[in-house]
């Protein structure tokens, strides 16, 4: 099985626990809770991992996006599809949309236990010799100070491959 399929599955992007912790981050950026449409996008924003060996291939998680776009696009029209290729705007061409940010706080917000469930099921997120709890407790504490600036974000998957790349 590929591991983008496990990562919806049972990972870390598994639809409904990671649209809560997206729905959470929502609220905390944007003062609110997302509209029913909003909620739609956010479970739909990342089923395109499905089939993908994408962890170690910027160029294969570029394309995440496409999948969740265009199905939001058909159930909810334009606006919905902007919203969810906005979640990654280098790769969709799109503006930055107000699904971004709360996308890549939701990592901050998650709970430790689930992290680790996360690197329990996708056994590639951890680099090899590095424990659970120091890929667990490095990967949070970065995306905490990520996503605690004012400025621009950096993309979860580039601190990832950072991350990865530092301990290899």
């Amino acid at each position: 099985m590929r591991q983008g399929t496990i990562s919806l599955l049972a990972g870390c992007h598994a639809p409904i626990p990671h649209g809560i912790l997206v729905a959470m981050a929502w609220r905390e950026i944007h003062g609110r809770w997302p509209t029913w449409r909003e909620a739609v996008v956010i479970l739909l924003h990342d089923i395109g991992h499905w089939g993908l060996d994408y962890l170690d291939d910027p160029a294969v998680k570029a394309h995440h996006w496409e999948l969740g776009a265009a199905l939001c696009r058909a159930i909810l029209g334009e606006q919905s599809y902007r919203l969810a290729a906005g979640h990654c705007p280098v790769q969709s061409g799109c503006q930055e949309s107000a699904l971004y940010r709360p996308d890549k706080r939701s990592w901050a917000l998650a709970p430790r236990w689930w992290l680790v469930l996360n690197a329990l099921a996708e056994p590639k997120l951890r680099a090899p010799g590095v424990s659970l709890k120091s890929h667990v407790d490095t990967f949070k504490n970065a995306v905490t100070r990520n996503t605690s600036s004012t400025g621009s974000w950096e993309d979860t998957h580039s601190i990832y491959l950072r991350m990865k790349a530092a301990k290899s």
